[in-house]
């Protein structure tokens, strides 16, 4: 059993991971600072479907032979990744009838029914899945129920922070009511990191998030980071003034950033190519030093040519 869970982690892991990766980033103040590259973009679980399928039937398997409820839904999960949202969502309910309360069958079903269209339903199972475990997904849920909250308020704007958050009305974002952009930072990503797993572009509310993410990580992180929140924002359909003021305003601090990144990149290439690049410099060099004295020895016989008419 020990063994399949660890497949089922596998089989969804992150998309994207980077070496330690040393460069010139801009700070809020204007700064430019040198030290290892930050991520502004929340990337989604990478998942093997192929792999996840076939792990599904294990688990299936697994809790026809056991009789595990925790093989069970893990099944249920699978079916999830998957896509397969109503027989995951019949699943979770035999579970919830077998052994009810169980924190990960209420915060499951919450997911489903908002994944199928039901915000109403999703929000009584999301605040039970509280209720069971309040420190659930890091203390984040409460980001999940203002999502729910908004889905059912009918005349929500989207323009402003879903989640309540203020970082000012000028193009730099800053910190009025003394959040802890840390704790937040983590929360908001982590909730992303699931909800864009399962939600594709073009998403308003994910937007939405993803520029509250770059206005956090703005002041936490640099403003290239922020950048990339406020694209992946753009991606998922969101659009306001104050992004494209903050996005503009970025722009144009990054320059010096952009400008010395490329000089270190410049650098390494040669570093790490020099193999290459010094025997062509050296052919180059004596290609010049030939021209040279072929055009100084034509200019001397030019000379001597007008000695001699």
């Amino acid at each position: 059993m020990k063994k399949i869970l660890l497949s089922l982690t596998l089989a969804l892991s992150i998309g994207i991971s980077f070496a330690c990766i040393n460069e010139y980033t801009t700070l809020l103040s204007g700064d430019v600072v040198f030290g290892e590259h930050t991520e502004g973009r929340v990337w989604p679980k990478k998942i093997d479907t192929t792999s996840l399928a076939s792990l599904s039937e294990e688990l299936s398997a697994a809790y026809d032979s056991t009789g595990s409820i925790e093989a069970y839904s893990d099944y249920a999960a699978a079916l999830v990744y998957l896509g397969e949202y109503q027989t995951a969502k019949k699943v979770y309910e035999e579970i919830e009838s077998i052994q009810p309360n169980l924190y990960t069958t209420a915060s499951n079903l919450g997911t489903i029914y908002e994944l199928i269209g039901k915000p109403d339903s999703a929000l009584i199972w999301i605040e039970r899945a509280i209720a069971l475990n309040p420190e659930s997904h890091g203390g984040s849920e409460w980001i999940h129920i203002k999502i729910l909250e908004f889905k059912l308020y009918k005349d929500a704007d989207i323009q402003s922070s879903i989640l309540g958050l203020d970082f000012g009305d000028s193009a730099i974002p800053s910190n009025p009511h003394q959040y802890d952009l840390q704790e937040l930072e983590r929360q908001i990503k982590h909730q992303l990191r699931e909800r864009i797993t399962l939600v594709k572009p073009k998403n308003q509310i994910v937007g939405n998030l993803c520029f509250d993410y770059g206005n956090i990580v703005a002041q936490t992180l640099n403003i290239e980071s922020a950048l990339e929140s406020y694209a992946l924002a753009q991606e998922y359909g969101f659009e306001s003034e104050l992004m494209t003021a903050r996005i503009a305003a970025f722009k144009e601090m990054t320059g010096k950033a952009e400008r010395l990144n490329l000089q270190e990149n410049a650098k390494k290439y040669v570093s790490l190519n020099s193999d290459i690049i010094l025997p062509i410099m050296g052919v180059g060099v004596v290609a010049f030093l030939v021209l040279f004295l072929l055009l100084i020895r034509r200019r001397i016989n030019k000379s001597r040519e007008k000695r001699t008419a």
